[in-house]
């Protein structure tokens, strides 16, 4: 019956991953007897191409058709301990496949969701009742839709479609709760962006998710109401939600972990309070435990902030009254180096030591090290000798100041930091939270001592240069490192790991090895060398095999590959080649317009210092031509937003000056 149909063909077409209809038109016809039951492509309107399938005549719905193509027997109940009759060749086919049939993961589903099951040979419309950890075999129990529930069927995964069932890893582990992306979130969240990223078609900015949600959820009556708390204060936001138990429900729910994670990440959090509709309460609930999708957060929050042995807790309110208020409490740090003081900036590829007398750099050295190293005695050694050698250029030590990446408590402790990315739990706990206290009693007894993480060192540095506030500075290094300065060039009390932000919604978005794969679309693989380096062989830059993204060895958390081959990008282009491997910086440059635009929902900013071996040389100011663009054409609003660049003084010393003058003399 294909021969009523025609390419371009407007119709509604079943998808596969739920058994739902949505508008489509013809792709392509076939008359292969390969393609017998499955004979027209459809392209889903609104969707990437990549979701175009070959389906069969009974999954279209099309006033061409006769009407009796869709008469179809009912699905025939099957007898107990029996299946449901196949043909022989279906059975051939089944039996050929038993020997390696892998073990799946049903995690993913969920009651109501929608699938394709099979009975009689055919698949059909369903729905899922219930999962069923105690039936092997046939562990999920499917309502036939349009059919009585005498129907109903347990079912396993060779007798259902959805890509929501998907085999175990090697290692056995499941999907992670909630981790799926369900398809009303892909509709309602995956915007194409109006400036391209040219080697990454398939970024998809989660600022544009946001303001495609927000505009469809402008009419909901419910919302949902978080908060949260923190030592020295607390986050809250409110997101319109859908009405639970609706199929757009799930977008909301989904959207909201996502944007819980966000302002994680923002602020920390030693708890999560949530208070809306029940149903999108308890799945951000299930998200934010044990195996589910942000569970890495959940384990981290404790440490990030120096309370390793409290849990993350989730709580669940009846009044949106018990939800706790917005609470902030700047930070004021000293801004005057004067006297004879030490600085040091430890970063995941260096360690970058001064000694700075009266604001005045007398001198300053950068040491290569492994930060990789499992042993915390490593660290110590190495940063110790550092500062001994800045020791020896002055006559006293008055103060000590440094920076870190990751997360340093007001007592100078090294709550989280992942310059120890290897060091076990037990011995963080004993040898490296106080190795910034026990550093400084070494070299210079009980001088004042202040230590912050890099990214508002970098924020506080930039205040002194540019003579402004609403500062924010941004390290495309390693990965990124950020921080921010208000108003007054105070810092906030936020710990801003943007790193660990999503900013890219799209399903198959690289995942990082900070989080070991818990996550995709992570800053980290976006806003620092990984985001260049992941698309070098796309831009056309020759590099060795094992650099060729995603190689193993450009998938571990180690970076001299990234170095090295960031290396030969900007080596590439001042080369024959250049208007090829450009396309790599307006790539990032397009990630960072992006990411920008999605910060000013949360910080207030009027100028952004951008530094880091990405923004080096004419691949730099590409970049930064992209982001800019971006601004102008999408956000408008945003276009004010003036870009700076470190100098060769403020990269030398700038940033060390203003870590010096952290401590405030006695």
């Amino acid at each position: 019956m294909a021969e009523y149909l025609s390419v371009g063909m407007k119709l509604h077409a079943m998808y596969g991953a739920d058994g739902e209809f949505y508008p489509a038109e013809v792709a392509s016809l076939s008359t292969s007897a390969k393609k017998k039951k499955t004979p027209v492509k459809v392209h889903y309107i609104g969707y990437e191409t990549t979701d175009d399938a070959w389906v069969s005549l009974d999954m279209l719905k099309c006033k061409a058709l006769p009407k009796d193509k869709k008469a179809a027997p009912a699905p025939a109940k099957a007898t107990k301990g029996t299946k449901a009759a196949a043909a022989p060749k279906a059975k051939a086919k089944a039996k050929a496949k038993a020997k390696a049939k892998p073990e799946m993961d049903y995690s993913g589903l969920t009651k109501g969701m929608r699938l394709q099951a099979e009975a009689d040979g055919k698949y059909w419309a369903a729905e899922v009742v219930v999962v069923s950890k105690k039936k092997k075999d046939t562990p999920v129990k499917v309502t036939f839709i349009g059919y009585d529930k005498q129907y109903d069927e347990w079912l396993g995964a060779d007798r259902l479609r959805s890509k929501a069932i998907m085999p175990k890893s090697k290692e056995g582990s499941k999907a992670a709760f909630g981790a799926v992306m369900p398809q009303a979130a892909k509709k309602l969240l995956l915007v194409k962006p109006k400036v391209k990223a040219p080697l990454d078609p398939g970024f998809s900015p989660l600022i544009l998710a946001k303001q495609k949600y927000l505009e469809a959820a402008k009419e909901c009556k419910d919302k949902l109401t978080w908060a949260l708390p923190r030592a020295d204060g607390c986050g809250r936001y409110s997101l319109p939600v859908f009405a639970d138990g609706t199929r757009e429900a799930r977008a909301s729910a989904y959207l909201a972990g996502i944007l819980i994670q966000e302002m994680i990440w923002q602020r920390s959090a030693g708890s999560l309070i949530l208070h809306g509709p029940p149903k999108i309460c308890k799945f951000i609930e299930k998200c934010y435990s044990a195996g589910g999708a942000y569970e890495f957060e959940v384990m981290s929050m404790p440490k990030v902030c120096g309370t390793p042995d409290k849990p993350f807790e989730v709580k669940i309110v009846e009044n949106e009254s018990d939800v706790p208020e917005a609470k902030d409490t700047p930070q004021v740090c000293g801004k005057d180096a004067n006297g004879c003081r030490l600085a040091f900036d430890l970063g995941k590829s260096d360690i970058k030591t001064v000694a700075v007398k009266d604001n005045e750099v007398v001198y300053s050295k950068e040491t290569e090290w492994d930060v990789t190293n499992a042993d915390p005695q490593y660290h110590y050694d190495a940063i110790l000798a550092a500062l001994k050698l800045a020791k020896d250029t002055l006559p006293k030590v008055d103060a000590i100041g440094g920076s870190a990446t990751g997360t340093v408590s007001a007592l100078n402790e090294a709550t989280w930091c992942d310059i120890f990315p290897n060091v076990p739990p037990d011995v963080y706990k004993a040898k490296v939270v106080d190795i910034f206290i026990r550093l400084g009693k070494e070299i210079a007894g009980d001088v004042p001592l202040k230590v912050i993480n890099d990214g508002e060192v970098t924020a506080l540095a930039a205040v002194q240069k540019i003579k402004a506030g609403n500062v924010m500075g941004i390290s495309m290094g390693s990965s990124e490192g950020a921080g921010y300065a208000n108003a007054d060039g105070n810092l906030m009390g936020w710990i801003s790991e943007l790193c660990y932000c999503r900013i890219d919604l799209n399903p198959k978005a690289p995942t990082d090895p900070w989080s070991k794969g818990a996550h995709r679309g992570l800053s980290h693989m976006y806003l620092g060398q990984r985001g260049t380096t992941k698309l070098a062989a796309k831009g056309g830059v020759e590099v060795p095999a094992n650099y060729k993204y995603p190689h193993t060895d450009m998938c571990t958390i180690k970076h001299e590959n990234h170095a090295q081959c960031l290396k030969l990008i900007q080596e590439a282009m001042k080369g024959d080649k250049a208007d090829e491997v450009k396309k790599i910086y307006e790539t990032v440059g397009t990630y960072l317009g992006y990411a920008l635009a999605g910060y000013c929902e949360f910080y207030k900013i009027d100028h952004v210092m951008i530094l880091g071996r990405v923004s080096k040389g004419k691949g730099g100011d590409i970049m930064l031509d992209q982001a800019k663009k971006v601004l102008e054409e999408e956000f408008p609003q945003f276009a004010h937003i003036k870009f700076h660049t470190a100098d060769d003084h403020f990269k030398a010393v700038g940033q060390c000056i203003a870590a010096a003058a952290l401590p405030e003399l006695k």
